[in-house]
């Protein structure tokens, strides 16, 4: 009695086709395509680690002594000094923070209640005039950001009181709001365009208004859009510095990054601390894109597969 008989080898035909007629490559031609898909790969990670490595080399410099930071800046540090944070929160950092936090938000906030009305009004109604003030609209995006600081610098010192204390605060607000209407309204209206109009016209059966169905249908479904520009204007408002220098002159109403360029001394500057500083304030960024990743790469990928 024989045992079972060992499985049949797969022959392959001249065509490249297995003896169940299953295509496969040639070893040559597999090995040559991993190669090639290595060889498109490599751009990305090299760009990858240029974008990480600053970040890799501030944290390990925000923990190192300061004559290790200063003669060997690219050395691992022989002892690890958290002191240094300990430093920057007593230079204030923690209120710079809270500063920065407040007007990021206030801004982003209003930023997107403006936007979201006027990006369903191009989107979706119909009127005379849209299309020429929808190009209006973004012509904002055509302005040079530094152009305007004098002439809003003038507009602010006639506008508000001299004795009032949100001042400062107020007159960099508003055109933070200002230059971040263009880009959002672009971006939500692509987004609403892209969703289907039946769903407006059963808004519109049930007896919703242009409102409502904003509120009710569109913003809910174009969440991923408006956690992605949101994220995008809160980091811009959050790193922006010129407007901040010009604006703001009391040293408790200082946003993050005039706060941390008030850490650089005259004659001196413990750039441990303002690494420190400047580690401990990519954080608040860093968990709100955690939070919303998901959103954030559904808004970027809209509309990119049918």
């Amino acid at each position: 009695m024989t045992g079972p008989h060992p499985p049949t080898p797969l022959s392959i035909n001249g065509e490249g086709e297995t003896a169940h007629g299953k295509q496969r490559l040639p070893y040559s031609h597999a090995r040559w395509r991993e190669t090639g898909r290595i060889t498109a790969d490599l751009p990305l990670i090299l760009l990858a680690v240029l974008f990480v490595l600053p970040v890799v080399w501030g944290l390990v410099a925000s923990v190192k002594p300061a004559d290790e930071l200063q003669f060997k800046p690219w050395s691992l540090p022989s002892r690890i000094v958290w002191h240094n944070y300990v430093d920057a929160w007593h230079g204030r950092i923690g209120q710079y923070l809270l500063n920065s936090a407040v007007i990021t938000l206030v801004s982003v906030v209003v930023i997107i209640a403006l936007s979201a009305p006027a990006a369903y009004s191009f989107a979706r109604l119909k009127f005379r005039g849209s299309a020429a003030m929808f190009l209006f609209l973004l012509g904002g995006l055509l302005i040079p950001v530094h152009a305007v600081l004098i002439p809003l610098y003038q507009v602010n010192e006639a506008l508000w009181p001299r004795d009032w204390a949100l001042r400062e605060w107020l007159s960099i607000i508003g055109p933070y709001i200002a230059f971040g209407l263009p880009l959002t309204v672009l971006l939500l209206r692509a987004y609403f365009v892209s969703i289907p109009k039946e769903l407006a016209d059963a808004a519109s059966i049930d007896g919703a208004g242009h409102l409502r169905t904003l509120w009710s249908v569109f913003l809910p479904v174009a969440r991923p859009a408006v956690a992605t520009v949101a994220i995008f204007q809160a980091a811009w408002i959050w790193n922006e510095l010129p407007f901040a220098m010009v604006f703001i002159k009391t040293p408790a109403l200082r946003t993050l990054p005039l706060g941390l360029l008030s850490f650089q001394g005259e004659h001196a500057t413990e750039w441990q601390v303002v690494m420190a500083g400047v580690c401990t304030s990519i954080i608040p960024l860093l968990i709100l894109y955690f939070v919303f990743q998901k959103h954030i790469i559904k808004g970027l990928t809209a509309g990119a597969v049918k």
